[in-house]
């Protein structure tokens, strides 16, 4: 399992789910989900400030085991990492994916309301 960055050059028309990747946003940025040179989903991430990046939309086909899930995950929290980023927000309302997060150590956001967030200091 890989994620790896759609480039500005790249068609979305041939890619899966073409009409839920959004290219036009300039502070965000889309992550292709690969699974076995097969492209399962996308991650796109949002810089709403500097150091402060927030998951807008996480879409992924049937994985084959729950564990794929929290792998995507690590995957996430590395690339925003490497972006010097000291935040990743996630808003959600769906208690499965909370217990989630929780579980990779984001904690409950207290300036917006159903965000969950992690620090990476």
């Amino acid at each position: 399992m890989r994620l790896t960055q759609l480039q500005a050059e790249e068609s979305v028309n041939e890619l899966p789910f073409q009409d839920l990747i959004n290219q036009n946003l300039t502070d965000s940025v889309t992550y292709l989900i690969k699974h076995q040179e097969r492209i399962i989903g996308f991650v796109e991430l949002e810089q709403l400030e500097k150091g402060t990046y927030k998951l807008t939309k996480f879409v992924v086909t049937k994985l084959d085991h729950s564990e794929q899930l929290i792998e995507i995950f690590y995957h996430i929290l590395e690339k925003v990492d490497r972006q010097d980023a000291d935040h990743l927000l996630v808003e959600t309302k769906e208690e499965p994916l909370i217990e989630l997060l929780n579980l990779l150590g984001f904690k409950r956001w207290t300036t917006a309301t159903d965000t969950l967030g992690y620090s990476y200091s």
